[in-house]
């Protein structure tokens, strides 16, 4: 079983750093390597995903705001909580968001062929 290595590399900054220093670690062959292209459409769909969850996750805020506007103390405590839960996922979500556009970016500065891929 590998062991946990925290990268020296900030993943913000250099996400596909991380990546080329995880195949050089475990030796990937580079016939066995996905194309950049399959890379750059997961990335994407990935990319929509979180977006997905994210809109989720803010109308949950909606809810949440909702319930502490209620008379009721139960619900109001319960909006409470769900309120932070649902900011902190929101946050969570949007900084997936920037690493995983700053991967795209890279990728895509990495193989000039990607550029007309949307």
């Amino acid at each position: 079983m590998a062991k946990l290595v925290k990268h020296p590399i900030d993943a913000y900054k250099d996400p596909l750093g991380i990546d080329k220093q995880t195949v050089s670690e475990f030796k990937i062959n580079p016939e066995d390597e996905i194309s950049p292209l399959k890379k750059l459409f997961f990335l994407q769909a990935q990319l929509e995903e979180i977006e997905s969850q994210e809109w989720r996750e803010r109308v949950n805020i909606i809810h949440a705001e909702r319930l502490i506007q209620s008379d009721n103390t139960n619900l109001s405590q319960k909006g409470n909580a769900n309120i932070i839960e649902h900011r902190n996922a929101v946050e969570r979500l949007s900084e997936g968001k920037v690493m995983i556009k700053r991967l795209i970016e890279q990728l895509r500065e990495e193989y000039p062929e990607l550029q007309a891929e949307e």
